[in-house]
Formats: C-alpha cells, structure tokens, sequence
C-alpha cells in the first residue's frame, strides 16, 4: 500500500461513547425532551419519553441502512408525535440542539492504536469519512479538540453536514474533495463492512482496511488488510 492520503471513520474507529455515556448522556437527553414536552403545554412521564426515544432511534436505524441521513430535528419531531406533542418547528429546533450539546457531558473513549494518528499525520493528510447520529459533525470536531487531534485532520465529510452516509460514493469524494486527492490515491480506515470496507471501493479506493480493535463484524466484501491498533498502519505502510 502506497496511498497519498488516508480517511478515517470515527465511530467505532477512532473513538466509542465509552462508559460515562448511559450515566451522564442519555439521562440529559430524556430530561431535554420532558422539559420540551412541558414547554408545548403537553406533559409526558419519562417512561413515554423513553420509549418513544427508543422507536425514533430504530426508526434512525433504518433509514441509516436504507442510505437516508436522519437529522436530529427528524428524530426529535418523530419524538414528539409519538408523545402526541403538537408540531412546533421552532421547539422541535431547539429540543434537537439540547439533544445534541447533551454529547459533551461525557468524554469519548479512545479506541487501541489512537496516538498513531499524529504521527501519520506528519506524513499524510487524513481525513474522516464519518456518519453522524445525535452527535453532529460540528460536535464531533469538539471531541477531536479536546482530545488533541482536531488539528490531525485537513477534511471532514460527516452524514449530517455533506447529506450523503456511507457506503456512498459521495460520502468519500467529500472529503477527498477537500484533500485534492483522487480516490484511486487514498486508503480508508473504518471498522464496518457494509458502510466502510464496501463504501470506500465503490469510491474508487484501491485499499480499504478493517480496524476491529473495538468490535470485529464479517461482511461480504473483503478488506485489503485487517487491524486490531492503529499502530500497524505504520508498519503496513
């Protein structure tokens, strides 16, 4: 492998929500979301608001699957019909921005092999090719500042801001776009078959690597080389 320039995907990559995420993070969103449902005049118990939670996070799911990026304000205003709250534009805005400030209550977790990034970075111009759910880009862009690695990267092509998830094309043109790199000159890096590993071939990447230093799933499509640390890229490259 000889690329000029390397993408990265986040989740599940670079970083997971770690542990404090359930103790500090969600408890914040479904408090947002009472406090939404009591500001529209339509009281809701937190068991509703769970649940309904829950069928919007499923409903996320499935559109990420299907290829549709789902906004936080799309997951917020099917929250809120589910709870039978009235459509309020302005509200549903402003719940989905509490939604999404709620991320930075809780530190991520780095994920094996991390610290290689800087050093590849002295070599390569990196990138993320990343899907976003609550958490937007913006948001992710904090998490990468307060772990030292915002400056590591010289494009970003997250779902939320470019309209496009991964495995399509578009998703890693974005980025390479911004790198001035053809695709055919890039590696990508990613722990998912079915969005990475698939998404960076149809891309026109000639290398595309599994990283499954946090969770190892089996695909249709084979990578190019398989990793547990981000430290081995610098000895395959």
């Amino acid at each position: 492998m000889n690329p000029k320039a390397i993408t990265f995907d986040f989740w599940g990559t670079l970083f997971t929500e770690g542990p404090d995420f359930s103790a500090k993070v969600m408890p914040a969103r479904y408090e947002a979301l009472l406090d939404a449902c009591a500001e529209a005049g339509h009281p809701a118990e937190e068991a509703e608001v769970r649940e309904a939670y829950r069928q919007a996070a499923l409903a996320f799911e499935e559109a990420w699957r299907a290829g549709e990026v789902m906004t936080t304000f799309d997951r917020v205003a099917r929250i809120f019909a589910l709870l039978g709250v009235p459509y309020d534009p302005g509200l549903v805005a402003l719940t989905a921005r509490r939604l999404e400030e709620t991320s930075l209550l809780a530190e991520l977790q780095p994920l094996p092999g991390l610290e290689a990034i800087k050093t590849l970075a002295r070599k390569y111009p990196l990138a993320i090719v990343s899907d976003t759910g609550v958490t937007p880009g913006r948001l992710l862009r904090e998490h990468l500042r307060r772990a030292g690695l915002l400056e590591a990267f010289q494009a970003f092509s997250f779902s939320d801001e470019t309209g496009f998830v991964k495995p399509k094309p578009e998703a890693f043109h974005k980025a390479l776009e911004e790198l001035g790199v053809e695709a055919q000159e890039a590696l990508h890096v990613g722990d998912l078959p079915h969005t990475d590993i698939k998404g960076a071939f149809a891309a026109g990447y000639p290398w595309a690597v599994q990283y499954v230093g946090f969770r190892h799933e089996n695909g249709q499509v084979q990578p190019t080389r398989v990793i547990r640390s981000h430290e081995e890229l610098l000895s395959l490259l």
